[in-house]
């Protein structure tokens, strides 16, 4: 085996405004899987409109908020029928307005009214999950003949961890669904964020239910870094692939550190010092689709020859893995990689990058693979992309965050905090 410095030399690929799934479900999309419910489904577990009371809904699940877009959220204020907010922002239900004109194809619909995208907030509704479990998330959405078009967001627990990103245009009906592996505390979001102006008493459904799945269907793994922790251990909270603690200069390593997350909603984050690191316990399944996803600040970028590597299990023996570095050559960027050819000398990898702006600020990074190509999503925006075939982001070595597996000079070189790491058997989209 050839140990080799880090090197990108693939250009950055700019994205465009597609998603990497059509709609899992949608009737308008063409994947075939099945008609979007016009109620709630059974078991159904929460109703947008039928839930609506102006305070956190009869479920208790929900909250009526101004989406600032920038991972902040003011609640609305009113009564039992009519919430308002920021602008012309306002949520009310066809039960207090049958007259309005979504109601006609949306009956018992909420009433969702947006100011445009010059106000400082757009209208949102907010469920949280209570527990692990598999839900479907229903949403169907009637802008009124004659408004202008609304993209609507779905999105769990901040804007840039998108679900769905669509445009509903005038007098139809938007018909979306998704299924999702739910952590206890997860926000989901729906959104109405018009690029331009807004629209009046759009009717939204919005249905959460179970599906009967057996928990998780496609999360392989995930740590949450919320509750504060005294071991050297943080629980897998999709599975049983646990973190360790490790450290290159001190045995036993040090006991997990903790500080502020990228917004309070999602409580505390992993603290990355140098020679600290985390490893998994087992191997990913990478045959499919698959969406690696973190939040990460660094606090002071190392030397570009070292590299802040957040997640590795790249496999320099046999090929595969991924790798994602964030370092500064010129300016800081990002690089993603994968080792595609281990008998060489050098290696080969396929690789690119993209710019990381502000390496000091929170940013949230999703790496998706699928049909074929690896694409790099930065703060809800596709930047760059490789081609790979399918099931060679295979590896023979367990996730490390903090370090890459097996690089020269070797040591981790991370100052800086990691939150909110996700491995689906899924596509999720960039935007």
């Amino acid at each position: 085996m050839v140990l080799i410095k880090w090197a990108c030399l693939i250009a950055l690929a700019t994205g465009c405004g597609e998603s990497l799934f059509d709609s899992h479900g949608s009737t308008d999309g063409g994947t075939g899987d099945g008609a979007v419910p016009s109620t709630c489904p059974t078991p159904c577990l929460a109703d947008a409109a039928g839930d609506f009371d102006g305070a956190s809904g009869t479920t208790g699940h929900w909250r009526y908020l101004d989406d600032t877009r920038n991972r902040a959220w003011k609640p609305m204020t009113g009564d039992a029928t009519t919430v308002t907010g920021a602008g012309s922002n306002k949520i009310t239900t066809c039960a207090a307005n049958s007259s309005a004109a979504a109601c006609a194809a949306l009956p018992g619909a909420l009433l969702v009214t947006s100011t445009g995208a010059t106000s400082t907030a757009d209208p949102a509704v907010e469920l949280t999950a209570v527990a692990k479990q598999n839900l479907q998330l229903t949403l169907r959405v009637r802008v009124p003949s004659g408004a202008p078009e609304q993209v609507v967001r779905l999105y769990r627990n901040s804007r840039e961890d998108t679900l769905i990103t669509a445009v509903a245009t005038p007098n139809t009906t938007l018909d979306k669904l998704v299924t999702v592996d739910a952590l206890a505390g997860d926000r989901f979001l729906l959104s109405i964020a018009p690029m331009t102006m807004g629209a009046a008493d759009v009717g939204v459904h919005l249905f959460a239910n179970e599906t009967g799945a057996v928990f998780p269907t496609k999360c392989q793994l995930a740590y949450s870094f919320s509750a504060p922790a005294t071991s050297t251990t943080i629980a897998d909270l999709c599975g049983t692939n646990d973190l360790t603690s490790y450290d290159f200069t001190t045995s036993p390593a040090d006991p997990v550190v903790l500080g502020p997350g990228p917004f309070p909603e999602l409580g505390m984050a992993l603290d990355l010092v140098p020679d600290k690191y985390y490893e998994a316990k087992a191997t990913l399944v990478k045959s499919g689709d698959t969406t690696t996803q973190f939040w990460t600040k660094i606090d002071v970028m190392p030397p570009s020859t070292n590299g802040a590597w957040v997640f590795s299990d790249l496999d320099l023996d046999l090929g595969g893995g991924l790798g994602v570095v964030i370092y500064e050559p010129t300016s800081p960027t990002v690089g993603v990689s994968t080792c595609t050819n281990p008998n060489t000398n050098p290696l080969l990898f396929a690789e690119t990058t993209a710019p990381y702006a502000t390496e000091t600020a929170w940013h949230f990074i999703r790496v998706v693979h699928t049909a074929g190509v690896v694409s790099t999503c930065i703060d809800g925006v596709k930047k760059a992309m490789y081609d790979l075939p399918m099931g060679k982001l295979a590896s023979s070595y367990a996730p490390r965050i903090g370090r890459n597996v097996i690089w020269t000079p070797a040591g981790a070189f991370v100052d800086g905090h990691v939150d909110d790491v996700r491995v689906f058997d899924t596509a999720l989209p960039c935007e």
